[in-house]
C-alpha cells in the first residue's frame, strides 16, 4: 500500500477517534457521588409513588428541577409527582411542619425525595433552624449560578417520616441547572433501583 493510502487510513482513524471522544464527553454526568447510604431494614421494600421536593428559594428553579427529575423517573416507569403541585410554596418562615406532613399524605405518595444544597463554591450553607421542619426544609438560601456545589438528597418514608436513603453529591456544573437536574434524575433512578427501593 502506498503512502497516500496509509495517510488516508490514518486520517479516517483520527476522525473516528475524535467522534468517539466527543460522544463520550457529551454523555458524561456532571455529578460525582461523594457517599450514599441506605437503611438496611428497608432494602427490598419498593416505593410505588415518590414526591420530588427541590428545596430552593427561587420557585422557578425549584419547578424546573422538579419537572425534569419527575420526567426522568417517569421515562423509566417510576411514578413520581412534582412537589410544587402539592406544596406550591416551601417558605420556611410560613410553612409549618404539620402543613407539609398533611400535604405529603394527601398526595398519596409513599416516599419523599428531597434535594438541597450543602455548599456552593467556597461558601458553606448552614443547617440552622432545620429541627422544626420536616423533610429538611429550613431557612437557607439556595445559591444557584455557581460552578461548584455540593448537594444532599434524602429519601424519606412518608408514613414513618424516617430517612431510608441519602446521598451527598458534588457537581462542577452548578450553573447549568437543567443539565444537573437531568443527571440527578438519572442518578436517582439508577441508585434507587440498584438499592431495591423502586
Amino acid at each position: 500500500m502506498g503512502s497516500t493510502g496509509c495517510n488516508a487510513i490514518v486520517r479516517i482513524l483520527c476522525c473516528c477517534l475524535a467522534v468517539t471522544m466527543l460522544l463520550s464527553v457529551g454523555g458524561c454526568s456532571s455529578l460525582k457521588v461523594v457517599e450514599t447510604w441506605n437503611k438496611p431494614a428497608v432494602q427490598g421494600h419498593r416505593y410505588q409513588k415518590i414526591l420530588i421536593l427541590g428545596i430552593a428559594r427561587n420557585e422557578n428553579y425549584r419547578k424546573m428541577f422538579e419537572d425534569i427529575v419527575v420526567a426522568e423517573l417517569r421515562r423509566n416507569q417510576v411514578s413520581a409527582v412534582q412537589g410544587y403541585t402539592i406544596i406550591p410554596e416551601l417558605n420556611p418562615d410560613k410553612t409549618t411542619r404539620a402543613e407539609v406532613v398533611a400535604a405529603v399524605r394527601t398526595s398519596g405518595c409513599d416516599a419523599v425525595l428531597t434535594t438541597r444544597p450543602l455548599s456552593v463554591g467556597d461558601s458553606s450553607v448552614t443547617q440552622g433552624g432545620q429541627g422544626g421542619y420536616i423533610y429538611g426544609a429550613n431557612p437557607m438560601a439556595s445559591h444557584y449560578g455557581f460552578l461548584q456545589a455540593k448537594l444532599q438528597t434524602i429519601l424519606y418514608d412518608s408514613v414513618t417520616e424516617e430517612v431510608v436513603w441519602s446521598s451527598t453529591i458534588k457537581t462542577s456544573d452548578a450553573d447549568n441547572k437543567a443539565r444537573v437536574s437531568h443527571d440527578l434524575g438519572r442518578f436517582f433512578f439508577e441508585s434507587l433501583r440498584r438499592d431495591g427501593l423502586i
